[in-house]
């Protein structure tokens, strides 16, 4: 009786399927923006330490300083953009799984 070889057990369906399932929970909307707003957070934070470290040292001032406020509003924004990107990014690459499965399993 010939049996599948463990090389080809991911082209079977149900090993693909269940993949796929993994991979989407592994990948929610949720966690995208998170990931997201986090990275955008620590840059914001980066920056706003290198704008410190311009005020000590001495050298000369090209552009007036950014107020507080000025660089809230802008670390909200960024933080806000990044977030949607992220979540267009896990969207697309959902999408682009899906037409894969689909294609792969012909189903759809």
């Amino acid at each position: 009786m010939p049996t599948t070889s463990p090389m080809y057990d991911q082209l079977r369906r149900g090993t693909l399927r269940n993949r796929a399932l993994a991979w989407f929970a592994d990948h929610s909307y949720l966690r995208a923006a998170t990931r997201g707003a986090l990275v955008a957070l620590e840059i914001n934070v980066v920056i706003f330490l290198v704008g410190q470290l311009d005020q000590v040292l001495p050298g000369p001032d090209v552009e007036p300083a950014l107020s507080l406020s000025v660089r809230l509003s802008v670390g909200v924004a960024s933080v806000l953009l990044v977030a949607l990107l992220m979540c267009l990014a896990t969207a697309s690459s959902r999408g682009l799984l899906r037409l894969y499965l689909r294609a792969r399993t012909g189903t759809g």
